[in-house]
Parts: structure tokens; sequence; C-alpha cells
């Protein structure tokens, strides 16, 4: 399974860009399998849960 950067997976899930994204992790908005993400965080696609208000992102 490939790992890609936390604030591309965002970007590509659409819900902003990719600098608007880092924003929003270091803020605190987003989270990764239910436990809040930091900047420099990795995903793996499709087995990572990602939120972002309580919403799921998925690509």
């Amino acid at each position: 399974m490939e790992e890609i950067r936390l604030q591309k997976y965002l970007a590509e899930a659409g819900v902003a860009s990719r600098r608007k994204c880092e924003e929003l992790i270091t803020n605190g908005y987003i989270k990764i399998n239910g436990v809040t993400a930091k900047l420099g965080d990795k995903v793996r696609q499709g087995k990572d849960e990602v939120s972002y208000n309580r919403k799921d992102c998925k690509k």
C-alpha cells in the first residue's frame, strides 16, 4: 500500500487546497483513524480512515 502525504490526500479528496489543508491539520480539524493528525503524517490509501469535522474524506 502506497503512503501519501495527508495534505495531498485531502486536496485530492476535494476538501481544500493543499495549503489550506495544512492549516486544517495544524489547527486539529483532521483525524486519521480517530486520532488527531499532525502535519507530516502520511495516509495509506484504502487502509486509513481520514475525517474532517466528523465526516469521512474519501478519494
